[in-house]
Formats: C-alpha cells, sequence, structure tokens
C-alpha cells in the first residue's frame, strides 16, 4: 500500500521504518550529504576467538578500513558512488557509508585482531587472550621464613 504523496521508489511501509529505527539500521548521520548507516554484523564466539561478519557488497577492498583502539573496534565503510544508466523503479539498497563501534572484552589479543575481505565479506578474527590459569603459592612458616632485611634508618 502507498503513502499519498510517495511512490514505489521512496516508499517503505511504516512497519519498516519502525524496525529500522528499533534496530538502529536507519541513517544515523550525515556525513558530506552521503547518510550513514550502522553497519549490521553477525558475531560468532568459539573456544578460541571472536569472528565478526558484515556484507558490504560494492565496496572495494581499500574502502573498508578496520581499527582497533582502547577496547573499541571500529568498521568503516566508504561509499562507492554507482553511475546508473536509466530511472528507478525501486530503490531498496541504502546509499551511502556504514560504520559499526563495537566494544571488546577485556580477555581478547588485540596485537592478533585480523581481517579479510573476500567475496563482499568482511571477516574479522578477534583472538581471545590466553586464559591464565590461577597458580598456587606456597605460604612459609615461622620455622621456614627467612628474615627479612633491615631497612635503612
Amino acid at each position: 500500500m502507498l503513502v499519498p504523496g510517495s511512490n514505489l521508489v521512496t516508499a517503505a511501509s511504516p512497519y519498516d521504518r519502525l524496525f529500522e529505527q528499533f534496530f538502529g539500521y536507519g541513517v544515523a548521520s550525515q556525513e558530506d550529504g552521503t547518510p550513514t548507516y550502522a553497519l549490521p554484523v553477525d558475531i560468532l564466539e568459539t573456544d578460541d576467538a571472536y569472528e565478526l561478519h558484515a556484507t558490504v557488497a560494492g565496496v572495494p577492498q581499500d574502502g573498508v578500513e578496520v581499527t582497533f583502539e582502547v577496547g573499541m573496534l571500529s568498521i568503516a565503510v566508504k561509499a562507492v558512488p554507482y553511475e546508473v544508466h536509466g530511472k528507478f523503479i525501486r530503490q531498496e539498497r541504502p546509499w551511502g557509508n556504514w560504520s559499526r563501534k563495537l566494544e571488546l572484552p577485556k580477555e581478547i589479543d588485540s596485537t592478533n585482531i585480523a581481517a579479510q575481505f573476500e567475496n563482499g565479506v568482511l571477516t574479522v578474527l578477534v583472538p581471545k587472550a590466553a586464559k591464565v590459569e590461577p597458580v598456587r603459592i606456597a605460604i612459609g612458616g615461622a620455622s621456614k621464613a627467612s628474615p627479612l632485611p633491615k631497612g635503612r634508618g
């Protein structure tokens, strides 16, 4: 059902708009007139790592940037304008920049975070830090204790 004054290209159902607003997939901000959207990601946890997957179809590898700073993983995807030969009848794929910031758990190995880009899918592998096992500390008794050095004074 089209709302009066709308057309096939720009029409979105009220339910679609509500879903986008609630889950944050709508326009987040404007950058130089280009809309910026929240990048949807899938996150998987394995025994030794977290895997993040994001679809960035139609964007060349150099248009994707992944950074990590102060516990925050940031993904930025720059829009690539494309030339259209004809008139849109319907346009459902949003065009613009995409970005996402994710706070990572403290127990990760940030020096070995790796990203791959293949067939329009960005995969970021965040290895977990080696689990620190507790170490039992032997406690010496009075008879086994060595005297503490005397302080200067």
